[in-house]
């Protein structure tokens, strides 16, 4: 397998280059040979994930692919399996700059198996409130620790010749109406919060290309937005990187082009081609905003090493599972894990045997390795943490007895038909055959038949070429049903387009309408919401399940050149549910409290996951789904000795966490998931993770509570600078678990903080930096890793009102018992400095007093020491 890896990496290592070249050069070049409508093809994608390909210039395509937890590939769902990291919230939870290298290393790996050039991530938009659906993808609350560990994934991927495009520029934070809402953010807010990581992982790392969000910014879409891409990105930043649209989120064809948007994704293309070619004869754009962007476009193909690839012939991509990113991917979960809390230090769990442990809960028999979206793919393999937890407990303690009792349903869909019940008619493979007909009636012979392991049957990135250009087709999806056990069993189906669902012949449902409107998570795009029926099967028989469809009638929209366009969709197709008959459900909730109560130790795992906790869909609540608060509050009333995992990437409310013995977040962990959490229930690794969010105790509490999510497509950042844990120490409100919160099975005390000097001396002409440092003992019986958090605050009145804190740097050290070790962190003139709208300037006010601590998480005191600027100094990058 080594050997093929190899082999991979030779063959698509390009030829050396000459000296003189280089992308700008290798840029011009090509640009002085192209035609007009060469170059307008060159800004706009040829299909979902690679663009346009120049064979007559020896221009090559690029090929990109998601995303922040793992390469995809090319295809959407159903693709090739690839490794399936831990999610961005739980990669900040480590605060640790190798881990993130290490898993970078792997992802480098996948992206040559799929012959990806551009990988689309980091996810850096700051989560704004716990509801928003895609959290889990972002790294923190905080744009200090966001933009850095940034720019450590963006370095390890292009060092290796791998480009990272960061996203979504800017402020993608919530999926309500997200291809609508007009964000109102105040001017500081902007530039300290939502624009600073961008910047900061920007200025640290030179990503190849940057994404743009969804939604408008102050009244222009950002796909448009001149201020964003050409005043701040490019002339303020000196940024000269590609800039491309989210998927379909290229919202006009004139003014996209003339603030520097350079590549409309995906293709084919939709709002440019043709279109822009009229704009430009119509005088609406110059020949120069189009030359700009074609360059930028050449100079990324030349960064990949494509530049020296007339015509590149994509080959199969490949499935590499290897042992040693196994154990990356599986350090790198644990060491994000959060233990919360830790009553009469139940954990680690030890001397096991003759115990009985009961693992309970609606997410201890199920893979839960991500949230939902275009961050979703199929993993290498699955780990869940009943199973893990039972292997490693009867390894080390083989007279343990370890029993598992589900307790609650929690689905928000009915989930996809499980492979044991379902078959290809044709091949007798678990899953479907899914025939296209070019026509709407499904007449004639289909013109391409072929088959589809799972239920959800998209019609997205797996059409056939030809119908990938807006002609209208139908198709129908068929398998044979086996059922399990006998009883009154649930269907469903959601579609894009009208479709019906038939059991042996007799119609279930069926969907007439066509869905323009309704924004539906199980599609990513426009669907119906999920339509359920019961029916009456019998165990062992076989049925044939059939869904036929056709495919979404195109919404119409009036065209302009100049103008907002309406958003387009393209996705087809169909997902069906089935849930077979699941009994008495409260008896299924008081047989895992009779477990708990007969069991030693009650480990209740509960969480949300891929259909909860997604893209397209914000979450409705800070709850946990379904009757999983009633059954965690059920287990800790007979069983002192519970430990409660929560599965979530986002805050959630905890009615029951002073009845817990131990609480422990776990966030999303890819295909490692269940390996990582035996790792630290079971002490073979001390948790060091701390919570790069605040944990707050209830949604009222939060920063955006009166703002979120807006009306009439307007929301107001009413929060300003106080975003996150900043909000909470302005206003006094205690946190649930504070910013930077976190226990470990040791314990660490500070000492002797001190500066390399009182003064950070900032002019027009240059500034130092003062470095920061506090000595760690371990004083527990254990090895263990701290992250030391230093935060800055001007102890002086500003001119401006500040946080009471912000954090400026950090250090995760390893301490053995007994042992002392310095943690260190460097200031210089961005820790000091505020953005004074007034003068549209980052500041820093002349003669002032500013006190850095070294804390353990934000609303510790921890220890002081103090310093002073000299003069006034504005600047701009």
């Amino acid at each position: 397998m080594i050997e093929s890896i190899q082999q991979h990496k030779m063959a698509a290592t390009p030829a050396p280059r000459a000296a003189n070249t280089g992308p700008k050069a290798f840029a011009q070049e090509k640009l002085a040979r192209m035609t007009l409508e060469e170059k307008v093809l060159l800004l706009t994608g040829q299909d979902l994930w690679r663009t346009n390909a120049i064979p007559r210039l020896g221009i090559s395509r690029m090929k990109t692919s998601d995303g922040p937890v793992g390469v995809r590939g090319g295809i959407f769902t159903d693709g090739v399996k690839t490794a399936s990291a831990p999610t961005g919230v739980s990669l900040a939870a480590t605060w640790d700059r190798e881990v993130i290298e290490e898993v970078c290393e792997v992802l480098v790996t996948e992206a040559r198996s799929k012959e990806v050039d551009l990988v689309l991530g980091p996810t850096v938009c700051i989560p704004r409130t716990p509801l928003g659906g895609r959290n889990f993808e972002a790294y923190s609350e905080d744009p200090f620790l966001t933009g850095k560990l940034a720019a450590t994934f963006i370095n390890s991927l292009q060092r290796k010749g791998i480009g990272a495009c960061i996203k979504h520029f800017v402020a993608n934070d919530q999926e309500t109406r997200r291809f609508f809402i007009d964000e109102k953010i105040p001017d500081r807010a902007l530039r300290e919060i939502h624009l600073q990581p961008f910047q900061i992982a920007i200025r640290d790392s030179d990503p190849w290309a940057v994404m743009t969000a969804y939604n408008k910014v102050n009244g222009t879409f950002c796909s448009a937005h001149d201020f964003l891409l050409q005043q701040v990105l490019r002339k303020e930043w000196r940024w000269d990187g590609l800039v491309m649209s989210d998927w379909f989120g290229t919202n006009s064809i004139a003014p996209s082009v003339n603030a520097g948007l350079d590549l409309e994704m995906p293709g084919p293309v939709r709002r440019r081609g043709q279109h822009l070619l009229e704009a430009h004869h119509r005088g609406l754009v110059k020949a120069s905003a189009i030359d700009a962007c074609v360059l930028r476009v050449l100079e990324l193909l030349y960064k990949t090493g494509k530049s020296e690839i007339a015509d590149w012939q994509e080959g199969q991509e490949k499935a590499i599972d290897l042992p040693e990113h196994r154990a990356i991917l599986r350090k790198a979960g644990a060491d994000g894990i959060v233990l919360l809390k830790n009553s009469d230090s139940l954990l680690p769990l030890q001397n096991l045997n003759g115990k009985r442990i009961a693992v309970i809960g609606p997410n201890a028999v199920r893979y839960v390795g991500s949230g939902g979206g275009s961050s979703n793919l199929e993993p290498h393999y699955r780990t869940t943490p009943y199973q893990s937890l039972k292997t490693e407990i009867l390894n080390k303690y083989p007279d343990a007895d370890i029993q598992m009792r589900q307790g609650i349903l929690t689905h928000r869909y009915l989930p996809l038909l499980e492979s044991s019940v379902m078959k290809n008619p044709v091949t007798g493979q678990s899953g479907f055959i899914l025939s296209f007909w070019r026509n709407m009636t499904h007449s004639g012979e289909p013109f391409k038949v072929e088959h589809r392991p799972s239920s959800n049957l998209v019609c997205y990135d797996g059409l056939p070429p030809e119908l990938t250009t807006g002609e209208r087709y139908s198709y129908r999806g068929r398998c044979i049903v086996t059922p399990k056990t006998s009883g009154v069993h649930q269907f469903s189906l959601s579609s894009c387009g009208p479709g019906k669902l038939y059991l042996d012949g007799k119609l279930l449902v069926n969907i007439e309408r066509r869905w323009w409107s309704q924004k539906s998570p199980l599609f990513m795009s426009y669907g119906s919401p999920e339509e359920r029926v019961d029916v009456e099967m019998e165990a062992g028989r076989d049925y044939e399940l059939l869904l036929e469809s056709v495919s979404r009638e195109p919404k119409p929209y009036e065209l302009t050149y100049t103008g907002e366009l309406e958003r387009e969709e393209v996705q087809d197709g169909g997902r069906i549910g089935f849930l077979e008959y699941p009994g008495d459900l409260d008896k299924l909730l008081q047989d895992a409290v009779d477990l708990a109560r007969a069991s030693d130790v009650a480990i209740v795992v509960v969480g949300k996951d891929h259909e909860w906790e997604s893209e397209t869909s914000d979450m409705v609540s800070m709850s946990l789904p379904g009757r999983s608060d009633e059954l965690i509050t059920a287990v800790t009333q007979v069983n002192p000795n519970t430990i409660v995992v929560n599965q979530t990437g986002s805050p959630i409310t905890m009615a029951w966490e002073s009845k817990s013995s131990a609480i422990v977040q776990a966030w999303y962990q890819g295909q490692e998931q269940g390996n990582c959490l035996s790792d630290v229930l079971l002490g073979n690794v001390n948790p060091s993770g701390k919570l790069p969010i605040t944990f707050p105790r209830r949604i009222e509490d939060t920063p955006p509570y009166d703002n979120y999510p807006g009306d009439n497509d307007v929301v107001y950042y009413g929060e300003g600078i106080y975003a996150g844990y900043r909000f909470y120490d302005h206003r006094k409100i205690d946190p649930l678990f504070p910013f930077g919160f976190g226990l470990s099975y040791t314990s660490f005390t500070y000492s002797n903080i001190r500066l390399s000097s009182d003064v950070l001396a900032c002019d027009d002409t240059g500034f130092n930096e003062i470095e920061v440092q506090v000595d760690v003992t371990n004083t527990g019986r254990c090895e263990g890793k701290e992250i030391v958090q230093f935060y800055v605050s001007q102890v002086s009145a500003p001119r401006l009102s500040r946080p009471v804190r912000e954090l400026k740097g950090w250090d995760k050290v390893s301490v053995a018992p007994g042992e002392t070790v310095t943690a260190r962190a460097t200031l210089d003139r961005v820790s000091i400095s505020y953005w004074n709208d007034s003068v549209q300037k980052w500041v820093i006010d002349g003669d002032a007093k500013f006190r850095v601590s070294a804390a353990k998480h934000s609303r510790d005191g921890g220890l002081d020491a103090y310093f002073t600027s000299v003069a006034k100094v504005e600047w701009v990058h």
